[in-house]
């Protein structure tokens, strides 16, 4: 089998409230696919979460790190809002050791998950708005390795709903989250998983990708955010290229939380 992409940085298992699918399936099938790398990451998101998932998953990715000599599967967690108690994610990310910490935002202060917000136009330009505005906190906050899928609002609204947004009004906080998150250090997430929506893209687009780039970015992490085995990869190529046309020649995966980086071939 010809091999897809060197490494998977955003998978889920049955450890994730969203997910029946166990580690050990989710590690098979990256050494079928002939992955040199993945991360488990379920969700630690912090106003809900379980110290028992996060630690059951954090022991099962180190134990199965084992089973093959040609893949590394690193301990990862989604760090989910944590700026909404930051009580709770302190006590999350001392709860294990990780390689990675991938930091994500699914629903602004107050409001739920955008999975389940069906907004109009008029309501949908406000939300992102405010998704903006506590994204550009976590950046600062700054305790993480990789953001992930930027723009996620619009994995819902757009891709699923239909409902198009003028992006172009959120230009200058775009900047500025992409800037901060650039000039820490930090990486930018292409996640493919928006390439299994009906209206599909990647979260975020090339153009992201580029002014991320342009704006000094230096590290891209690749994740398919898989809840099931068999979406591992999917859209790997859609994601490499469009980092490519950015100007990176790498991604990158986080090992004991240090940045290493994987030539494309």
């Amino acid at each position: 089998m010809e091999k897809i992409t060197r490494c998977d940085c955003h998978l889920h298992t049955d450890n994730s409230f969203d997910s029946e699918t166990p580690a050990e399936r989710q590690v098979d099938r990256a050494h079928e696919l002939g992955i040199e790398y993945i991360a488990i990451t379920d969700h630690c998101d912090i106003l809900e979460w379980s110290d028992l998932n996060i630690a059951r998953s954090n022991a099962q990715a180190a134990e199965l790190n084992r089973k093959y000599d040609d893949l590394t599967v690193l301990r990862g967690i989604e760090l989910g809002e944590p700026l909404q108690s930051p009580e709770q994610t302190a006590i999350a990310l001392g709860l294990c050791e990780y390689d990675f910490v991938l930091c994500s935002l699914h629903n602004i202060a107050g409001e739920e998950d955008f999975y389940y917000l069906h907004p109009d136009e008029e309501q949908a330009y406000d939300l992102i708005g405010r998704y903006f505005d506590e994204l550009l906190e976590m950046v600062r906050w700054n305790a993480f390795d990789s953001l992930a899928h930027f723009t996620y609002p619009l994995r819902y609204i757009t891709g699923r709903d239909g409902v198009r947004v003028d992006m172009s009004r959120f230009q200058p906080i775009i900047r500025r989250i992409l800037s901060e998150l650039a000039a820490n250090g930090k990486a930018l997430e292409i996640n493919t998983s928006g390439l299994r929506s009906p209206d599909g893209f990647l979260l975020p687009t090339v153009e992201y990708v580029k002014l991320f780039r342009e704006l000094g970015g230096r590290y891209i992490t690749l994740g398919s955010d898989a809840h099931v085995a068999e979406h591992m990869a999917v859209g790997m190529s859609e994601g490499i290229a469009a980092a490519k046309e950015a100007g990176f020649d790498c991604a990158t995966v986080f090992v004991n939380r240090q940045p290493v980086e994987l030539l494309f071939d």
